[in-house]
């Protein structure tokens, strides 16, 4: 466990990190947290939440379940603090008990957490995301293979979309990755915090975290593009200043892989107009009609082997979609992505029947969460394979 002097402040926190060079805290054997999220990882659960006088829960292939009160009884607010403080660095205790929300990552054995700490009724929560450390691909994720095209244009915005925790940052970690083992680049990424740590191959890169690297996504972006990189990867982007700032590193020639809080594609652009004066958002359009690579929107859907399959909507850019982007006509998209399935793009419900036909979903988990249940219901009566879209293999 990090070990620095109780003295110091909840705002010093973060200066203590960066002065010690400690990249995240760690959970030691042998502590109560450390036994929770043993039995935690034994169930293969993603998440775990924590709230006073409550039992605990856990999140397993999307699905919240309570953990027995035999197997780790409730907390009181005392109990929770305690063993929060025989785990973690006194100084990341202060901040805990005294902030609103605290976001940190650490590491407990090989595996690394994302962590959020939060009141509630005055009482204290948190949750816990394992993040993935293993080299992931495409393939593995269950992603089409045609998104590596996107790797093939040196500039540009790339962007992906979806709720929260339906693997945006993932698919895009699988990108980077693959980057990093077939191109000599220079990779910067701006996150908050940190997840995955990436380890040099061809490619070299520069992780720095908002608050302790750098004061804001904004900042770190402008910075970034004095650093040389090629690639420029940002957590999320969720203000004024780092849309204007990811748009402005694209159009000078870096690619800029980013998420965003959206359910379609059409979604996802109408949220980052709505970040500007209406005055400011025909500009806005004509930046992202420019400079808009792709946006890959993600959901994970149960499967018929009782796990989760993600199923995608992408869209590319082409005359269309710039047209369409420039003029602010978002409902004429889907009409395009339909029709250019053989420029890689596809959108969520012709991707829905494919994962349906080739026997991986349900038809109830296909017309559940079909973006048109009524026209789905329609195709499937008569559906009939224009290009391929999924990757064949037998681990689907």
């Amino acid at each position: 466990m990090n070990q620095d002097s109780t003295t110091v402040t909840p705002a010093g926190a973060r200066v203590w990190r960066y002065l010690t060079g400690v990249p995240a805290e760690s959970v030691h054997p042998g502590c109560a947290l450390s036994r929770m999220l043993d039995w935690v990882e034994t169930q293969q659960a993603s998440d775990l939440h924590g709230q006073t006088g409550k039992p605990f829960r856990i999140r397993v292939h999307g699905r919240l379940s309570v953990v027995p009160v035999e197997q780790f009884p409730p907390l009181t607010d005392d109990a929770l603090f305690q063993m929060l403080r025989e785990t973690f660095a006194p100084s990341t205790c202060l901040r805990i008990e005294a902030e609103h929300e605290v976001d940190l990552s650490f590491y407990h054995g090989g595996a690394r957490y994302r962590a959020n700490f939060s009141k509630q009724m005055g009482r204290q929560s948190f949750s816990f995301r394992a993040v993935p450390q293993q080299r992931m691909k495409l393939q593995d994720l269950q992603i089409p293979e045609t998104l590596l095209d996107l790797l093939k244009t040196p500039r540009g915005l790339v962007i992906a979309t979806g709720p929260t925790g339906q693997g945006k940052s993932t698919t895009l970690r699988a990108l980077l990755q693959e980057l990093n083992e077939t191109q000599a680049v220079r990779i910067v990424t701006i996150e908050d915090p940190i997840e995955y740590v990436f380890t040099d191959a061809l490619a070299q890169f520069e992780q720095r975290e908002v608050g302790i690297d750098t004061a804001s996504f904004a900042d770190g972006i402008r910075n970034a593009m004095r650093q040389d990189p090629n690639v420029i990867f940002v957590g999320e982007i969720r203000d004024r200043e780092s849309i204007f700032a990811a748009m402005q590193a694209a159009e000078t020639g870096h690619l800029v892989m980013t998420t965003l809080h959206a359910d379609s594609v059409a979604q996802a652009i109408g949220r980052l107009r709505e970040y500007y004066p209406a005055a400011e958002q025909a500009n806005l359009s004509d930046l992202l009609a420019r400079n808009l690579n792709a946006i890959i929107c993600q959901r994970l859907l149960p499967n018929l082997q009782g796990t989760r399959t993600p199923c995608v909507e992408v869209m590319r850019r082409n005359r269309g979609v710039q047209d369409a982007i420039a003029a602010n006509d978002l409902t004429l998209l889907t009409a395009i992505i339909e029709a250019a399935v053989h420029e890689g793009m596809h959108s969520f419900d012709q991707y829905l029947t494919e994962l349906l036909a080739a026997g991986v979903i349900a038809r109830e988990t296909a017309l559940q969460y079909a973006v048109n249940p009524h026209r789905l219901e329609m195709n499937l009566h008569g559906f009939r394979q224009i290009a391929p879209i999924l990757r064949r293999d037998e681990h689907r």
